[in-house]
């Protein structure tokens, strides 16, 4: 876990779940990164997922990986982007898109976490969606298919606890 230093002290990182975030006409990824004051929407673009997956290979490179290992590294790359804000101080995470936002989680005011059953092609698949109410606006999100739903929830409650319903 990682420590940060903002206006109000020091904190950790409790997770990050990487979510679609429904707009008007299209959905729009964004990782969600959870500390104990602060609930941060890191706008994914392909960009991002690149330079992410660039580091990751120069990293195996580094660590003495092989050619196979550097490719498999890069492409699970895209599977784990969420994780790389483990390691990140909230100013890195704003300061890496302009579409970067926080929420402070004393102005959330209702956290609604819905499990879901919807039919995948002829398979149904359950997916989690969350609504977070502030006064000033409604995010309505759902868990990416990238992450497993019982450690998406676990996430949740370490995030939120009794807020949630």
């Amino acid at each position: 876990m990682s420590e940060y230093i903002d206006e109000e002290g020091v904190g950790e990182v409790l997770g990050s779940l990487p979510v679609d975030m429904r707009g008007f006409i299209l959905n729009k990824p964004y990782t969600l990164v959870f500390t104990r004051d602060k609930t941060i929407f890191a706008r994914m673009t392909s960009k991002i997922i690149k330079e992410h997956a660039k580091k990751t290979r120069e990293n195996t490179e580094k660590t003495g990986g092989g050619r196979l290992d550097k490719i498999k590294n890069q492409l699970g790359a895209h599977l784990s982007h969420h994780q790389k804000y483990q390691n990140m101080t909230i100013q890195e995470i704003l300061n890496e898109d302009q579409k970067n936002f926080m929420i402070d989680n004393q102005s959330i005011k209702k956290i609604k976490v819905r499990k879901r059953t919807v039919d995948h092609k002829g398979f149904p698949e359950t997916e989690i969606r969350i609504l977070i109410k502030t006064p000033g606006k409604k995010y309505k999100l759902r868990v990416n298919d990238q992450i497993n739903n019982k450690e998406a929830i676990q996430t949740l409650k370490k995030a939120y606890g009794p807020k949630i319903t």
